[in-house]
């Protein structure tokens, strides 16, 4: 049986309260179509569809009408139901596949990149966008957020990192596969070659709210904030809550 179909949650109360959040922010959907528009740049051009894992409340199809939405559990928002961990695509058929803050929620993160390896065209690419842990964030999303955020995790282990509920996972996972651990990960998946990684949301997004959190600054100054964050890329070590990468399948 699909592990998508042994979920012990209702994921419906989350999504709608996230998706009613995302109506009402107007910052919050300035920040994440800025995200859109840097994923749209990365995506690859060969022949296929771009699907997106862990669709949530549909916001990059909204932004991208033609992907193929795609969710662990059914949704308004989902096009199908699809498992990470167990891709329903042929060898070699995709072009992309599109993660929003839903790497750090796979358990066997090795198993997902050896799927998206052999789905993916040679040339296709996994983008994603996902937390990342700098001195900054790191303390924050210990102290706010409700996910794990354990830099002590191994990534490249056989273990699960975390149970097969949609909404868990270790938002220090992305950090500890693409920048603590990315020569391991390059030994451990050589088929898939990281071909873009850049740290951003230094100040948008914390003071945003994000989806669940009273908003520190007004909507009327997103503009500006993200304009700051461009001025201030130099610091996105210390500062970034969040990383764009790029895997691209070699030919």
């Amino acid at each position: 049986m699909p592990r998508h179909y042994k979920y012990r949650i209702d994921a419906s109360g989350t999504l709608q309260a996230q998706r009613a959040a995302w109506e009402r922010r107007p910052l919050l959907r300035l920040l994440y179509r800025d995200w859109f528009r840097r994923m749209e740049r990365e995506l690859s051009a060969v022949p296929g569809p771009t699907v997106e894992l862990g669709a949530g409340i549909g916001a990059f199809k909204e932004f991208r009408p033609e992907t193929v939405a795609t969710d662990a559990l059914p949704s308004p928002w989902a096009d199908a139901v699809v498992d990470a961990e167990e891709l329903p695509y042929d060898d070699g058929r995709v072009a992309n596949l599109v993660m929003v803050d839903v790497f750090h929620h796979v358990p066997r993160p090795g198993r997902f990149l050896r799927e998206a390896a052999r789905a993916l065209a040679p040339g296709g690419r996994v983008v994603m966008v996902e937390p990342y842990c700098s001195p900054v964030s790191t303390p924050l999303y210990r102290r706010f957020h409700q996910e794990r955020t354990d830099l002590s995790a191994d990534p490249f282990g056989g273990d699960a990192l975390s149970s097969d509920e949609p909404f868990e996972g270790n938002q220090a996972l992305p950090t500890l596969v693409f920048w603590r651990g990315l020569e391991r990960y390059r030994a451990a998946h050589p088929e898939l070659e990281v071909k873009h990684r850049e740290r951003l949301a230094l100040l948008a997004y914390p003071l945003s709210g994000g989806f669940s959190r009273r908003p520190l600054v007004p909507p009327r100054v997103g503009r500006a904030l993200l304009a700051a964050e461009r001025g201030l890329a130099f610091a996105a070590p210390l500062m970034a809550f969040r990383c764009l990468v790029t895997l691209q399948r070699r030919r």
